[in-house]
């Protein structure tokens, strides 16, 4: 089977799991619900795939405290921030919130203007990045799930050096594949139904989002357009 085929039916996959949960009723449990299956479906296949390739010689080198990717420029999806946001406001306390919004608007300035070559190399914090952990681990966007590497190495002299064409993270390929076109299957399925979807940097969809005082509820309430 072909890479092409193998990402056809990921985002088959992905497609199929949200008109599951939402075909009866796109409602902010339902919402919920669909998503957090989505989760647990990566999760459960990027288990499994790394217990395979350790098994192999080529184990992943991502651990705790390793925060070399999480000074990148990540990208999510509309039904990305909508969760995130609901996590944050059921799990972090209004002084974590406020400190996390302070730093994604800090990094929206400095990085918004810039051309996008010219963001994909700037190494900035995280606006969740704390004390060496993420605050919204569960609750974190496709992008960073799927964002495993086989050399640590590989991925500091990156951050060191983001301008040298020569510094490519020694990233696992079909953790890529797979998220990305289950994301893209379930953000599919939703463009079918009308609503409105869009990617943005993490910093900027989160913040504007609180800015906005937009929830889930309110998403869904606004109905397609």
């Amino acid at each position: 089977m072909d890479q092409k085929e193998i990402g056809r039916i990921f985002y088959r996959d992905g497609y199929a799991l949200a008109n599951q949960h939402l075909e009866e009723e796109i409602s902010a449990f339902n919402l919920t619900a669909a998503i957090s299956q989505l989760h647990r479906v990566v999760d459960e296949l990027l288990d499994s795939f790394l217990k395979r390739s350790e098994q192999e010689g080529r184990a992943a080198e991502c651990k705790l405290g390793c925060t070399w990717c999480c000074h990148q420029a990540v990208f999510a999806v509309t039904h990305e921030f909508l969760y995130l946001n609901k996590y944050i406001q059921q799990h972090l306390s209004e002084e974590l919130r406020n400190k996390a919004l302070e730093k994604a608007r800090e990094k929206v300035l400095r990085t918004h203007n810039q051309p996008l070559e010219t963001q994909l190399q700037m190494k900035i914090a995280c606006p969740f990045l704390q004390s060496g952990s993420c605050m919204v681990y569960e609750a974190r966007p496709m992008a960073c799930r799927i964002y495993l590497s086989s050399s640590e190495m590989a991925c500091r002299a990156e951050f060191d050096e983001p301008a040298n064409d020569r510094n490519i993270p020694e990233l696992f390929e079909f953790p890529l594949q797979a998220g990305r076109m289950l994301n893209q299957g379930f953000v599919a399925y939703l463009k079918q139904r009308g609503f409105k979807v869009s990617e943005l940097p993490l910093e900027q969809g989160y913040s504007t989002m609180v800015t906005l005082g937009q929830t889930m509820e309110d998403w869904i309430e606004s109905g397609p357009g």
